[in-house]
């Protein structure tokens, strides 16, 4: 096992030493693996040659997934326990506060996430502040480098304003300014992630990172992943326009199609993979095949769909085949089966972090916003095709082409990185939208009337973060 340990001062004051450069086990490859350099690399020796620089940014990817985390499976779990799909056959402490929208500020899994995303922050702040001044580094690879950070910065923080709201925007690796930022508006953040991603347009081309073992693996940014990102962005912040010229560069790059199997979507090989991370921990592929995936196939399942998601697929829809069913003493338990392997091998499966699928997905909500009505349902029907569901016709309305949308949106990525959970978030109630109501207030309401509180959309700020830093203030209904 071979790791390099960096000193990272964190926003709260404690100084770890942050797994940056991470063992890769013998099933990985040069393509992640940054290798050994020698020990007490610290400061302007990370970036004394092209060989260390490279190993810092691989070592945010791979911390990525050395563990269950922010970006391996805590998006899918935890937004679709406090959304309406899943829901566990036996029910444990940590759970049972997300499956009753009914988060604590010590939540272990809120603290988490936040201790780690700016953990993945400080070292892109530091590869952004420091590698495009260091002449050791080939100005190519520089580029490279500098704009995968400023993607994964930017992937980070828009987690943490989707799941926190207004969070303390560090641009910086001084702990002195770091330790008493305040929180920072979402719009302020936004505007933040919007330049990043265009810094890593301009930075990144459409070429991956590869090596010549893996020449197809599409593991490491490049500047279509940015552009991906950048129309969900966009969406999310209303720029209609923008999300769908955005979507339409990478649905138009010809580098993508939809998977014509579903059963292929999530390997590794998949035509539909825009950007994927690669599993290094030997003991699973990705979390999500880890936890919903029993051991035995008979097995029953900890993690289930809820009837709610269930009774709204569409006869017929073949996305059912990303649902295992076990029938254990007259019961049925249907439970994710996107990811089919709870092993580490073979190594087939990836964590899919963007894909085509979404694309057309965004365009078609950015094009029902701007009454391109028949042009919106035509997206819509490319993923009906896919799905072998016969085509909609062109809906006269606005709110029934929206309707359409919520739909595909709802069965395409059930159980996938917090989709249900944000969109419900963002969009108005259908219901009396005239109020301050959310979608998500419409249906939690419904489907959890004794608990639903509309401050739960938002986590609360871990309470040990407002002790270490009392700049910082607590979301509403915490």
């Amino acid at each position: 096992m071979h790791m390099n340990h960096y000193k990272i001062v964190l926003r709260s004051g404690v100084v770890l030493n942050m797994l940056c450069i991470i063992m890769l086990f013998t099933c990985c490859n040069k393509l992640l693996d940054p290798g050994t350099p020698p020990e007490k690399v610290v400061g302007s020796q990370v970036y004394s040659n092209d060989s260390l620089a490279e190993a810092a940014v691989k070592g945010i990817y791979a911390s990525m997934m050395l563990n269950f985390g922010l970006c391996n499976g805590y998006m899918s779990r935890y937004p679709g326990m406090s959304a309406d799909e899943l829901s566990r056959t036996v029910a444990i402490a940590p759970d049972v506060e997300f499956l009753n929208n009914s988060l604590n500020t010590d939540n272990t899994i809120a603290r988490t996430g936040w201790s780690t995303a700016y953990n993945y922050i400080y070292v892109a702040n530091d590869i952004i502040n420091v590698l495009p001044n260091s002449p050791s580094v080939t100005a190519a690879i520089r580029n490279q480098l500098t704009g995968e950070a400023c993607f994964l910065r930017a992937m980070t923080y828009f987690y943490l304003v989707n799941l926190f709201g207004d969070v303390p925007l560090v641009l910086t690796t001084d702990y002195t300014k770091s330790a008493v930022i305040p929180r920072t508006s979402v719009n302020l953040v936004y505007d933040q992630i919007i330049a990043d991603l265009k810094q890593a347009q301009n930075l990144l081309t459409n070429e991956y990172a590869t090596t010549p073992d893996f020449p197809n693996d599409k593991v490491r940014a490049n500047k279509l992943a940015a552009t991906a990102l950048l129309a969900r962005v966009y969406l999310y912040r209303e720029q209609w326009a923008n999300a769908e010229t955005t979507a339409t560069e990478v649905i138009q790059s010809g580098l993508y199609q939809l998977e014509p199997n579903l059963q292929q979507t999530f390997l590794n090989t998949s035509k539909e993979a825009i950007l994927q991370f690669m599993p290094v921990n030997e003991a699973f592929n990705t979390a999500e095949g880890a936890w919903f995936v029993p051991y035995t196939p008979t097995g029953k399942p900890q993690m289930i769909l809820t009837d709610s998601l269930l009774t709204s697929i569409e006869p017929g829809d073949a996305r059912t085949g990303w649902i295992r069913k076990v029938t254990i003493n007259s019961i049925t338990f249907s439970s994710p089966y996107k990811y089919k392997l709870n092993t580490g091998t073979p190594r087939i499966e990836y964590n899919m972090v963007l894909r085509l699928a979404e694309q057309f997905c965004i365009r078609a909500e950015a094009r029902a916003m701007q009454n391109k009505l028949p042009e919106a349902i035509a997206d819509l029907n490319s993923i009906r095709q896919r799905a072998l569901l016969p085509d909609l016709p062109v809906l006269p309305t606005q709110s029934q082409v929206m309707a359409a949308v919520e739909q595909e949106r709802r069965i395409e990525f059930f159980a996938e990185w917090g989709h249900r959970w944000f969109d419900l978030k963002r969009w108005p109630a259908r219901v009396n939208n005239t109020t301050n109501k959310t979608r998500l207030d419409e249906v939690m309401s419904v489907l959890r009337p004794a608990t639903w509180k509309s401050s739960a959309a938002l986590w609360p700020i871990p309470d040990d973060e407002l002790i270490r830093n009392h700049f910082l203030v607590q979301n509403t209904g915490y």
